[in-house]
């Protein structure tokens, strides 16, 4: 079998109101759907982030890849995707939507799941967390989360609608006296949920440890990426060591795995299968975890379904993934799928059974998805049109 094409297309996808992070916000989610062809008529869905860069990444990578089996999975990625190269020029996000339809025709020629090409599912659904976000309102003039009381019925709403049992709270947003409270409120409403915290790196040190401590009494699941860097990680790590800190910041790619670790900043590895360029790389990440006793959970970074159900075949053969997946998928009011949304039960989502990745692209959505992007040059992050112009700095408090 060899690989005969390779196209993408840009998309756009509404959500219900535009969220709000500590850098800007999301007036929807933009994506990139990669589709590989080959000369036994079998087609492969990708999909990673989009931007201007990654589809001239796409065209570099397609010449030389025309012509290559999909089987070797590995012959390519040392083809087009070595350790250097996803270094100094980031081919991991672009690769790595170039793997999952590479797995996809795999599961297909084979008739088996993705997850069963990885070794196996020991899972047959993954629980997900709902994602709370100050929003701000949507056209219809709804949705809007701006104070703990809105943002608390936000969750139950989460709640009530999916059985979620986790709830992260993105936060760095507002003033971290303003979190505080949010978070109390939060753990008022819900004293047997797990809530993390995520403020995206935006506090300093002093910050971070002044809330831990804030919160000692609130049972937080885990704190996510409250600074930047690893030497700001192991103060905050020194000073309030009854915290659980997680990243997908300072760590994101195999050679920050080991420093971090080792350095004992982490207790928890936010694994993502698109910045470690790919399920195979995203699960030997875990498998180092793993061997060096840390724990693994999964980021989210505003999936459509094709990346959704990667991410869930991943998660059914992790062992030590034992947390809570994030999504944002819920977030969106549609996707480009044939049959509509992915479903959340009880706060899971069931991991595909069909070949590949299970899921098939529905092309008039993805047609007219494409049509809003060219609305959307930019992709799916803007200025917060609240801050009033400037520069955001990172520390923020």
């Amino acid at each position: 079998m060899k690989i005969t094409d390779i196209r993408w297309t840009r998309a756009f996808i509404p959500i219900e109101a535009p969220l709000r992070y500590s850098i800007g916000s999301h007036p929807g989610f933009s994506r990139i759907i990669i589709e590989v062809e080959t000369d036994e008529g079998i087609t492969g869905l990708g999909e990673c982030y989009t931007g201007a860069s990654r589809e001239g990444q796409l065209a570099d990578l397609k010449p030389q890849l025309i012509g290559e089996d999909p089987m070797n999975l590995e012959r390519i990625r040392w083809k087009v995707a070595t350790p250097s190269s996803v270094k100094l020029f980031g081919f991991a996000l672009g690769f790595a939507g170039i793997e999952f339809a590479l797995l996809d025709i795999q599961g297909k020629a084979l008739n088996r799941p993705v997850c069963d090409i990885l070794g196996g599912r020991i899972r047959d659904e993954v629980p997900f967390a709902a994602y709370l976000f100050y929003r701000y309102a949507n056209d219809e003039g709804t949705g809007e989360v701006s104070n703990a009381e809105q943002m608390v019925a936000f969750a139950k709403a989460l709640v009530d609608r999916y059985g979620f049992k986790t709830l992260k709270y993105k936060n760095g947003v507002l003033p971290p006296d303003e979190e505080i409270d949010t978070f109390i409120s939060l753990r008022k409403q819900f004293p047997k949920h797990r809530i993390r915290l995520d403020p995206n790196a935006v506090w300093t040190a002093t910050t971070a440890i002044d809330v831990a401590r804030r919160l000692h009494d609130y049972n937080m699941e885990y704190l996510e990426d409250p600074v930047w860097g690893m030497r700001a990680m192991q103060r905050v790590n020194a000073k309030a060591p009854w915290v659980t800190l997680a990243s997908n910041m300072s760590v994101f790619a195999f050679e920050d795995l080991a420093p971090n670790i080792m350095a004992d900043v982490l207790d928890v590895v936010l694994l993502d299968p698109h910045w470690y360029g790919g399920i195979h790389r995203a699960k030997l990440a875990g498998q180092i975890c793993e061997a060096l006793g840390v724990d693994a959970g999964m980021h989210s970074g505003a999936e459509f379904g094709i990346s959704q159900a990667a991410m869930l075949h991943l998660a059914a053969c992790l062992p030590n993934l034992t947390l809570a997946c994030d999504s944002h998928y819920h977030h969106l009011k549609d996707d480009i799928l044939e049959g509509g949304m992915l479903k959340f039960e009880n706060g899971a989502m069931k991991v595909p059974t069909g070949p590949g990745l299970g899921v098939s692209l529905d092309r008039d959505k993805l047609a007219r998805y494409h049509e809003l992007s060219k609305q959307h040059e930019m992709g799916a992050w803007t200025d917060d049109p609240r801050r009033g112009g400037g520069v955001i700095t990172q520390p923020k408090w």
